[in-house]
């Protein structure tokens, strides 16, 4: 009964589009964007930077970007990356140290990729990034209330928040957890996103950098000011598979897209729900991420999804983070309000001479990926989608995908979003929702996004388990 009433409340469509987000208010300043005369990446983008202020333990203005665009009247969609290089200094800091990874601290922050990937989507728009951040710019001064997932997840960081501020910061107060339903106002943030519209991907190259490098620095990390100018977004052709004998796009490397293609390139078209199929496609994602993993499995939050469609034809998925866990390095940046990402920690192999190994301008490999899903008869339609999860987002998305191979109805769009998920733990054992021992009902932490547009009414779908919301206009 409850995965019934939550499958007909996932859904949102609308003549001028819509928009599925990890917060409820994100979807629907999207979908005012909409109403204001902008297209699906204007909505997008002011989805995704209302989330830099609502879930901050997930995302921001100093983590990564990938994404997947598909102009109106595009035969298929174009991958955008990113992801912030290695700085000139961290192959020296890894052999200083040994090569002992640093999955968090001041030595895992990477250089930040994210102003480079909001800009690029803000080219796409109508609007321009000035319109689009105006919503978050008003949530971080107003504040808003803190939500119980941010709690959660506070919570889950709140020693790693503690050793590296002592003092407190304002995700954790020196002498108190915040409160479900305080309100958290974020001054340094709102001008950080004030800053963003005047540097667009330079954002970094100017005073916060210089306040970003200095913090860093002085707590045993490599990034300089140098490190922070130039970094740009890479557009770049999809990586091209077959799922269920019909085509599938996914974001390249470094990002896992690689991997979901291998896992569902390697199982049959879905039969049904049971236990064969269920094993045989969690032993071709055990083999797939084997293929793909380079160090310790990232398996915990630290990223958000936004997704939207209009009814010109434009959609787009987004997915940003301050990579794992959740608050990244644990490091916020006084002043400016931001989690330091540590993607360079948790991204890179700490082994010398590895492939992934730091390397001054390398990007690291990130569990971060995208993918879309064309119409079967070959028409104009498309769905296209992500989830957060660490590498939980392999497993999640291959099982979503198999649903909708099956049929990309309203009905096919409300059970993959709700059907019950299963996951790999760190040993690669099965963990199924509702299995006793295992997980919970709707216990997995997946936050699907999914649009479909390009034929029909443009339609939105989020997964209830969290606080994913699709909004239509």
């Amino acid at each position: 009964m409850a995965r019934a009433l939550l499958a007909r409340r996932c859904l949102a469509a609308g003549t001028l589009g819509a928009v599925a987000a990890g917060a409820h208010t994100a979807a629907a300043i999207g979908t005012d964007v909409l109403r204001d005369g902008g297209n699906a990446f204007d909505a997008a983008l002011a989805a995704a930077l209302a989330e830099t202020v609502l879930l901050p333990p997930k995302c921001g203005l100093a983590g990564d970007l990938v994404a997947l665009v598909r102009p109106a009247g595009a035969a298929g969609p174009t991958a955008l990356t990113a992801i912030g290089p290695a700085a000139a200094g961290l192959p020296a800091l890894a052999e200083h140290t040994g090569w002992r990874p640093a999955v968090t601290g001041a030595a895992s922050v990477g250089v930040p990729g994210a102003p480079a990937g909001y800009t690029a989507l803000a080219g796409y728009g109508r609007l321009g990034l000035a319109r689009a951040a105006e919503p978050a710019v008003g949530l971080a001064e107003r504040g808003v209330p803190w939500s119980p997932v941010c709690a959660r997840l506070a919570a889950e960081a709140a020693s790693l928040l503690r050793e590296h501020q002592p003092d407190g910061c304002r995700y954790q107060p020196e002498d108190r957890a915040l409160r479900v339903g305080e309100v958290l106002r974020l001054p340094g943030l709102a001008e950080a996103l004030r800053e963003l519209t005047r540097a667009g991907a330079g954002l970094f190259a100017g005073p916060i950098g210089r306040d970003l490098a200095a913090y860093v620095t002085e707590r045993g990390g490599a990034i300089t000011p140098a490190d922070l100018v130039g970094v740009l977004a890479e557009t770049a052709p999809p990586e091209t598979g077959e799922a269920g004998g019909r085509v599938l796009w996914t974001t390249p490397p470094p990002t896992y897209g690689p991997a979901l293609l291998d896992a569902l390139a390697a199982v049959p078209p879905r039969t049904g729900s049971g236990d064969d199929d269920v094993r045989a496609l969690a032993d071709a994602v055990r083999q797939a991420l084997a293929r793909q993993r380079t160090g310790v499995p990232a398996l915990s939050d630290g990223t958000s999804a936004v997704a939207a469609v209009d009814a010109e034809g434009n959609a787009v998925v987004v997915v940003h983070s301050n990579s794992f866990p959740r608050f990244g390095s644990g490091l916020v940046l006084p002043g400016w309000d931001l989690v330091l990402s540590n993607r360079a920690g948790r991204g890179f192999t700490w082994q010398p001479g590895h492939p992934n190994a730091p390397a001054a301008g390398r990007r690291p490999l990130t569990t971060l990926h995208a993918w879309a899903l064309p119409d079967a008869d070959g028409g104009p339609g498309l769905l296209m989608g992500a989830t957060p999860g660490g590498e939980q987002q392999v497993p999640w998305n291959a099982q979503v995908i198999r649903r909708l191979l099956a049929g990309s109805t309203d009905e096919d769009m409300a059970a993959a979003m709700t059907e019950p998920r299963w996951e790999l733990d760190a040993r690669g054992r099965l963990r199924r929702e509702g299995v006793p021992g295992e997980l919970p009902e709707l216990g997995a932490r997946s936050s699907h996004v999914v649009v479909r547009g390009g034929a029909g009414v443009p339609t939105a779908a989020a997964d209830p388990r969290l606080t994913g919301a699709a909004v239509a206009a």
